[in-house]
């Protein structure tokens, strides 16, 4: 980092970052506190409705805080090439390149393994949880080695890697990504773009996936003390704490960290 100071290197104003994933609470916290610091923010998305909402939010901030970043919501959908590289290129026609690729997509439906119907879902948990980050990345990282300071982050449940029940088409899926971030990290290094995963705790939309639907009077409590019995260290993590990790590894600070696996799951793991 040569002589730039520590307040200096975590700013990211101007830069420009891809948030893939459904409109949840994780997702919504990276994208705040990004704009916050200045980051421009495509949010990819099939359902446009909730995100483009969304977006119009970031920018009635912004109209209040003129150094909060930009926010714009594209359709697309993930599992088709030709979508991925249209949203690609129109993040980067919005504002000017692309600096930050942040994966968010996590399919988290529980079904056990030896349900009939479990390999049903194969298609569709490869297709959400590996092929589309993985074609993501490649019409990204061009993008990226351009500017030499790209960042690519893949979001994935960190109790998944404990070998939590009726998770299994998680676990083999998303999982994987974390082998492919530490292989890729070489192979992008010359180009000054770290590629890291971040595995996050207990959240409200992981332990509402655990339920059969159709489910009902079921408190948020009551699901973390189920899991609390075969986890005991199974806290929640509130969304921001993974949004600053984030923000953390987008920045110059973090560039010292590549091929990572982090946790920001209060010792889960």
């Amino acid at each position: 980092m040569g002589n730039e100071s520590a307040e200096s290197s975590f700013k990211l104003q101007d830069r420009t970052a891809i948030l893939t994933g459904p409109y949840n609470t994780i997702n919504q916290a990276i994208a705040n506190k990004l704009t916050q610091m200045g980051v421009n923010i495509a949010i990819v998305d099939r359902n446009i409705e909730k995100s483009a909402r969304f977006a119009n939010q970031l920018m009635d901030a912004r109209e209040i805080h003129e150094r909060f970043g930009r926010a714009v919501a594209i359709q697309a959908d993930l599992s088709k090439a030709h979508h991925i590289q249209d949203a690609v290129a129109r993040a980067a026609e919005s504002f000017g390149g692309i600096d930050i690729y942040i994966d968010g997509l996590m399919t988290t439906e529980a079904k056990a393994f030896k349900d009939p119907t479990a390999l049903d879902d194969l298609d569709r948990s490869i297709d959400v949880n590996l092929r589309a980050p993985l074609m993501m990345t490649h019409a990204v990282l061009r993008y990226l080695a351009g500017r030499k300071r790209g960042r690519v982050i893949y979001l994935l449940h960190d109790i998944a890697r404990l070998g939590i029940a009726n998770n299994s088409l998680l676990a083999i899926t998303r999982t994987g990504l974390t082998s492919f971030a530490r292989t890729l990290a070489r192979e992008t290094a010359e180009n000054n773009v770290t590629v890291n995963c971040i595995a996050l705790g207990v959240s409200e939309e992981f332990l509402l996936a655990q339920v059969p639907q159709p489910a009902s009077g079921v408190s948020i409590h009551e699901l973390h003390q189920q899991l609390v019995r075969s986890f005991p260290f199974a806290t929640m993590t509130e969304p921001e704490k993974l949004a600053n990790m984030v923000a953390f590894l987008a920045s110059p600070l973090g560039s010292g960290i590549t091929g990572q696996t982090i946790a920001v799951s209060q010792g889960l793991t």
